[in-house]
């Protein structure tokens, strides 16, 4: 099925014109240089080819005849390649192995022989006569090597020019001609029914690695690869066992690393990259709007950390900008969440009825994991993720903090320090499940952020809007005849024990501000988490000092108020709360406080 659907999708990138992707027989490829030729075969020149980005220089995308896959052993690429099979130098960072940089040399020479000798085009012949002539024991010294031997060691790739001519070698009509019979001759000599065309045609031993999944290998890493015995099924080794016909497997990897080279249609969830696109649309407004639905701020994620340090995955041409008519439809589906209005009827310039792929992909050491897949209608998923805000809703500790919490921020809270490498690895991926399908949140992250609360007594915005969030999910789908009501705000008519211990607490707390203004550290810091698992052993002492708090502050009888209405529908002080309830005390509390201060601000703004 995924497979199936990639394939589908790169036949609709093929038909689209601006889509750039590559045609069987070519792929995408980083290149820093160029290295012009003159007709008779002479090195005159070397033109850099990368492009400024973030003040740094990277290299430029551009589509080149397809590239090996490679291991340990040595494999020449046609007509693009590193400056140890293209010219005989030894890379920066590599091992000074001078036989092997010859065998790259010559394996590089053998290749464009077998191809070009005979053929009948001045670049081919230009390039020929280069590479029988150049000699790798002076490379180094050579006087256009020297000038940019710096550059060329860093170990980019780089394809040939034809001193005059415009273009590169490899998109005169002539050679990319002779490649693609060269790939015909060199096709699978095992036949067999594809699984996804249906066709008998040659199947891929190997199919193409995929890059630009976080965490994976910078090389790529397999979706499909078989490599023990174990494995085999009836004698079929290797990719044989699932048999895909070379154009099919050729049409997935690419459109897969398209998708992954493109922030409009990727974003990264903990450990797990996902991405997503539309079934009969590649304009990219509907990928655009489902990717601000789950980013609806511009925040600095883990990946644009990435890449101020690393070479990006993708040149300028791929950066995602929010158009005028994508953010006004985003707000226009925000205020329709908040308003509590069905969000289908805004959604305006997308395709709303066409299907719509989400696929999530984590690393597993030279292969990838994958996490979720789904396909649903556009406007369904559009629905879920709606409604997942609507869950998170939650009054705001301050005014300046976002209406709509991000997928990152709420990861974030569930680490130590807040640090996004201590964030659990399948946590992600579990959360975006929930979140596509509509189901309750996972316990892990509820248990996580009930954890993070107790280890450092902080409770913040974000972290009750998650609280909320998980119980009223699970309210919905495991107790649809509660009669008690998750609300945004303080509710009274709430009165289940952990919501009113957790109210309690935020009073007591408050008439100890009262008495002692100023105070560094409240009874929060010392009996947080004691009170909200174990509330028969800490509120007694919690009680007794508030009685001295509330006849020290001035105006204590007011809080002492306050906590009589409260302690009323407290029966009694268990000795325990189940994790329910300490997520209600949690709850309890937070919308307390604000309460507290929002009575506080209106009372001032009435004077």
């Amino acid at each position: 099925m995924i497979i199936n659907s990639l394939y589908k999708h790169y036949q609709t990138l093929l038909n689209d014109p601006g889509s750039g992707i590559s045609r069987p027989g070519f792929s995408r490829a980083k290149v820093t240089d160029c290295l012009v030729v003159s007709g008779d075969g002479k090195l005159v020149g070397v033109i850099d080819l990368r492009v400024e980005r973030n003040k740094k220089h990277v290299s430029r995308e551009m589509n080149v005849p397809e590239q090996v896959k490679r291991s340990s052993g040595v494999a020449a690429n046609f007509m693009c390649d590193n400056c140890s099979y293209v010219l005989g130098l030894r890379q920066r960072n590599k091992p000074d192995k001078p036989d092997r940089i010859r065998q790259c040399y010559t394996a590089f020479v053998s290749l464009h022989k077998s191809i070009l000798t005979g053929l009948n085009d001045e670049g081919a012949q230009a390039l020929i006569k280069f590479l029988s002539s150049w000699d790798t024991d002076k490379a180094a010294n050579h006087p256009v090597i020297s000038r940019h031997l710096e550059q060329l060691a860093e170990g980019g790739s780089l394809v040939f020019r034809l001193e005059g001519a415009e273009g590169y070698l490899h998109e005169r009509e002539p050679i990319m001609k002779a490649w693609s019979e060269y790939q015909y001759s060199q096709a699978s000599e095992v036949k067999a029914q594809c699984l996804v065309t249906g066709r008998l045609t040659g199947i891929s031993k190997l199919h193409a690695n995929i890059k630009g999944v976080t965490g994976a290998q910078s090389s790529g890493a397999a979706l499909v690869s078989f490599n023990q015995d174990s494995f085999t099924s009836y004698g079929k080794e290797q990719s044989f066992n699932a048999p895909v016909g070379e154009e099919a497997c050729f049409g997935y990897t690419t459109a897969l690393n398209h998708l992954l080279n493109s922030r409009r249609h990727r974003i990264r969830i903990g450990d797990t990259t996902t991405v997503f696109w539309a079934e009969k649309s590649t304009s990219g407004r509907e990928e655009d709007l489902l990717q601000a639905l789950f980013y609806p701020i511009f925040e600095e994620t883990a990946e644009d950390e990435e890449e101020k340090t690393e070479q990006p995955k993708q040149d300028e041409s791929t950066m995602t900008v929010r158009d005028p008519q994508t953010t006004q439809l985003l707000q226009d589906i925000l205020q329709r969440v908040k308003a509590g209005k069905p969000v289908a009827e805004g959604l305006t310039g997308v395709n709303k009825d066409t299907n719509f792929y989400i696929l999530g992909l984590a690393p597993n050491a030279a292969r990838l994991a994958v996490r979720y897949w789904h396909v649903d209608r556009y406007d369904q998923f559009v629905e879920k993720v709606c409604r997942h805000h609507s869950d998170l809703a939650i009054i705001k500790a301050y005014p300046q903090q976002p209406d709509f919490i991000t997928i990152g921020s709420i990861l974030r809270e569930t680490a130590p320090l807040k640090d996004q490498k201590r964030i659990a690895p399948l946590l992600g991926g579990v959360l975006m499940r929930s979140i596509l399908l509509g189901t309750p949140y996972p316990m892990a992250l509820y248990n996580a952020i009930i954890s993070r609360i107790r280890a450092d007594q902080e409770v913040n915005y974000t972290r009750a809007a998650v609280i909320k969030a998980c119980l009223l999910r699970d309210r919905r789908f495991y107790q649809p005849e509660s009669e008690v009501e998750l609300t945004v705000a303080l509710n009274e008519k709430n009165h289940k024990t952990g919501y009113m211990l957790g109210r309690l607490f935020a009073l007591l707390e408050k008439a100890q501000q009262d008495a002692s203004p100023g105070i560094n550290a409240t009874i929060r810091d010392r009996y947080f988490g004691a009170a909200s698992a174990t509330p028969g052993s800490v509120f007694p002492i919690l009680m007794r000092l508030a009685q001295h708090h509330i006849s020290k502050a001035e105006y204590g009888r007011k809080t002492d108020k306050r906590i009589e209405e409260v302690i009323a529908g407290i029966e009694r002080f268990p000795a325990h709360l189940s994790l329910e309830e300490q997520g209600e005390f949690v709850l309890g509390y937070y919308q307390q406080r604000q309460a507290l201060y929002t009575k506080k601000e209106e009372k001032e703004s009435d004077k």
